[in-house]
């Protein structure tokens, strides 16, 4: 019978789950609002290149930043501030003034708060559960994510959005608001450790996790192989609001219904990733993952219809689950906890530095060649990171933790 998780782990996992769903609402409304002004593919891409840029600008500091501080007061202050972002845009939009500069600007400072609250939410994971509940707790986080940002907050966001644009944004703000509140309660009951660093220089903190990472194959082909997956992911998801209104001819409000379809194939896999890698193994289940993500993408751009695009999403919804929980579970397990936010850190810095490339990138593909051939080429080069991620993953335990 598994062990209780615990009150405190309860507790953070709400507060998350709170910002997840604002997450979702922008996710949904941000590119709709988007298209409203613009058709241009390469001009609604950049709305995401900006939002990732946070990670190139801050990702590596807010690694060290989670070794250094109580992981858990990250979290509020990042939520804090982003949900005065959201409301301050909110209130612009509901007087008018919404245009894409505006909408830049957003991105941009929700993407300077992102890597210090992704951070510090996966490094602080050791210090509420015992290494035998990893997977476990890391499948209900991703569920609480895929079920708030991926499923609640695109189809709502986008829903509110038809009705009043700004409704949205403001949802949002709350919602945000909300989180660093509950996590704020949790940190001054019962604070989170900051990890132990002496008196070393914030250079040679960096540096460490680099070379933790660089010097461990699996870690580093993992990186790797995540990288290529964000860069074909941002390029896809930067004109999908393109590919739903014009490849599928559905209206705007369509939009969060696709991301939806992801979305039930995410809670499927949080709820039977524990059983999968059981079954194939943690290796063969990162494998199969990566090869699901290229079938799924080709099958998008060879056969842009309804029924077939939603099952594809629903695929990779569902592939991104077992690849996210056993990737971080490993993470977790193997990494020690006083090097897990600058190691965590490092692997989405060189994981992430490919999103905005891969959000212009999609842009500018698309404008040239068209959306049909940007999916074919993205699938085709997942395909191929998985043959080369063969050799490398041999050295990855097969046996899933705990079996």
């Amino acid at each position: 019978m598994a062990k209780p998780l615990g009150r405190r782990f309860w507790a953070v996992w709400t507060g998350s789950a709170v910002s997840y769903l604002g997450e979702g609402l922008l996710f949904g409304a941000v590119p709709v609002l988007a298209a409203s002004l613009t058709r241009d593919a390469r001009l609604i891409s950049v709305t995401d290149a900006l939002q990732q840029a946070g990670w190139l600008l801050l990702g590596l500091v807010s690694g060290v930043v989670a070794d250094r501080l109580p992981r858990l007061s990250i979290m509020w202050v990042a939520n804090a501030a982003r949900a005065l972002f959201a409301g301050v845009f909110a209130a612009l939009v509901a007087a008018g003034d919404a245009s894409m500069p505006l909408i830049y600007g957003l991105g941009f400072l929700l993407g300077l708060a992102a890597p210090f609250f992704d951070n510090a939410s996966s490094a602080v994971l050791p210090e509420l559960v015992p290494p035998a509940e990893f997977q476990r707790a890391n499948s209900l986080t991703q569920m609480a994510l895929a079920l708030a940002a991926n499923l609640l907050g695109p189809v709502v966001g986008t829903a509110t959005y038809v009705i009043w644009p700004a409704a949205p944004f403001g949802f949002a703000a709350l919602a945000y608001a909300a989180g660093a509140l509950v996590t704020a309660v949790v940190s001054r009951r019962a604070p989170g450790r900051a990890a132990h660093t002496g008196d070393v220089g914030p250079l040679q903190l960096v540096r460490d996790g680099l070379s933790y990472l660089l010097h461990h194959r699996v870690l580093r082909t993992l990186a790797t192989a995540v990288g290529v997956v964000n860069f074909v992911t941002s390029a896809a998801i930067a004109v999908l609001v393109l590919y739903v209104l014009q490849l599928l001819h559905l209206p705007e409000s369509a939009y969060g219904l696709v991301m939806a379809s992801f979305a039930a194939g995410a809670l499927l896999g949080a709820v039977l990733t524990a059983r999968f890698t059981l079954r194939v193994g943690e290796r063969r289940s990162v494998l199969v993952a990566l090869a699901m993500f290229g079938v799924s993408t080709v099958v998008l751009g060879v056969w842009p219809q309804v029924v077939v695009s939603f099952a594809a999403f629903a695929l990779v919804g569902f592939f991104s689950m077992v690849w996210n929980i056993t990737v971080n579970s490993y993470r977790q397990r193997i990494v020690p906890l006083d090097l897990l936010g600058r190691v965590t850190s490092v692997f989405r810095m060189l994981a992430f530095l490919a999103m905005p490339l891969g959000a212009l990138g999609g842009g500018l593909v698309a404008h040239a060649v068209g959306l049909q051939w940007t999916y074919v080429a993205g699938g085709v080069l997942l395909l191929v990171t998985t043959v080369l991620a063969l050799r490398p993953l041999r050295e990855m335990p097969n046996a899933a933790a705990g079996a």
